[in-house]
Formats: structure tokens, C-alpha cells, sequence
């Protein structure tokens, strides 16, 4: 019993450790980036050693994949909302253009995490346990977005002939438009310009697959 009691004070340790230090990571990537914060600055807003971080990470880069990880859960539990039950499945494909605008404008940091981490991180170990772990995250999403096509289809309601390429599509359209909001120019939109291209674009792909 007493090695089970301690056994559970350890990891309620642990979880409040990485907690603390994933938690000090966004905040230090978003307020200026990957490449500009430190281990040891991570480590002073953890108010944790550094040795700490390697120990539960490994290392910055896994650090982040953790971050993603994080990120991905958050963008999982927006769209879950898109596809709840009521709705038929057009209406989806609506709601969860919808969501995914919503999650990155109230998420912004997680958004670039998903969508642009190829610029903070470069690719190294994609046979990685976590490397995997957000691919699979990453294709149940868009796989959700394929499955409202095809049952849209199945309905009678839009011709869609291949509902994969074509949520991978979306999917891609979805990241390009949501990623001028981000850039430093006056090409950049803001909220509500953002909101009108991603309604219209919907409108756009909906009206050409309808019947």
C-alpha cells in the first residue's frame, strides 16, 4: 500500500512538472519563437532546473512535438463540435470550416504549431513515437472532413468522386487562407476579413460539388 501511495505522489509530481514546463514553453514560443527561447529560459518561467526539462523532453525539439501534441487535442475538441449529431452532412462540412476559423483565431499559437511548425522545427526522426502520434491525430481530422463528403455524397446532397483528395484539399485551403492572417505585411487580413474569405471560399468549393 505504502509503495502504491508513493507511487502516486511521483506521478502526480511528474504531471505537475511537465505541466508546468509545457506550459512555460507556449507562453515563451509565442511571445517570441522556437529559435529565440532557451532551454534555460524555459527553465526560469518553469521555476524548474533545466536538467528537469531534458529528463521529461529530451530535448527543445521534442519539447515542442509535445507542444503539438497539446495543440492538436485543443483543434480535436473544436471540430468534435462541427460533427455533432442534428447535423446533416453538409451542414458539417459548414461547421467545421467554421471551427477550424474559430480555433486558430482564438488560438493562434497553437494554429502555427499545427499548420506552420515546419518553420520553427525542422523535420528529423518522422518514424518517431510522437512524430507518428501527430500524424495520426492530423489524418483522423481530416479524415472526419472525407467522411461528411462521402456521406454527403451517399445523400444525394453534392458529387464528390473522391472525398479523401478532396478533404485534403479543404484542408490545405483551409491552412493557406488562415496563414495570411499571420503575415507581416499589408497582406495580411484581419478577423473579420478573414471570416468573409473563408465563407466564401466554402461557398465556392460547396457550390461546385453541389448537383
Amino acid at each position: 500500500m505504502a509503495v502504491s501511495s508513493d507511487r502516486k505522489r511521483v506521478d502526480r509530481r511528474t504531471a505537475r512538472t511537465t505541466a508546468a514546463i509545457l506550459d512555460a514553453a507556449e507562453k515563451l514560443f509565442n511571445d517570441s519563437s522556437f529559435h529565440a527561447v532557451s532551454m534555460d529560459a524555459i527553465a526560469a518561467e518553469a521555476d524548474t532546473a533545466v536538467g528537469s526539462i531534458y529528463h521529461h523532453f529530451g530535448n527543445k525539439e521534442a519539447l515542442y512535438l509535445a507542444l503539438v501534441e497539446r495543440a492538436l487535442e485543443v483543434n480535436e475538441a473544436y471540430m468534435a463540435r462541427a460533427h455533432a449529431p442534428g447535423r446533416t452532412p453538409v451542414q458539417e462540412l459548414y461547421a467545421a470550416s467554421d471551427a477550424y476559423c474559430r480555433f486558430h483565431l482564438e488560438n493562434p499559437g497553437y494554429f502555427r504549431m499545427i499548420a506552420l511548425r515546419m518553420l520553427d522545427v525542422p523535420p528529423g526522426d518522422l518514424a518517431s513515437a510522437a512524430e507518428q502520434r501527430i500524424a495520426d491525430k492530423v489524418e483522423a481530422l481530416v479524415g472526419n472532413i472525407a467522411d461528411a463528403l462521402r456521406r454527403a455524397a451517399e445523400d444525394g446532397q453534392i458529387e464528390c468522386t473522391d472525398p479523401h483528395r478532396t478533404s485534403v484539399f479543404l484542408w490545405g485551403a483551409w491552412n493557406g487562407v488562415l496563414a495570411l492572417r499571420m503575415r507581416p505585411d499589408r497582406l495580411a487580413l484581419d478577423e473579420q476579413e478573414l471570416a468573409e474569405v473563408i465563407a466564401i471560399g466554402r461557398d465556392i468549393v460547396l457550390r461546385g460539388l453541389a448537383r
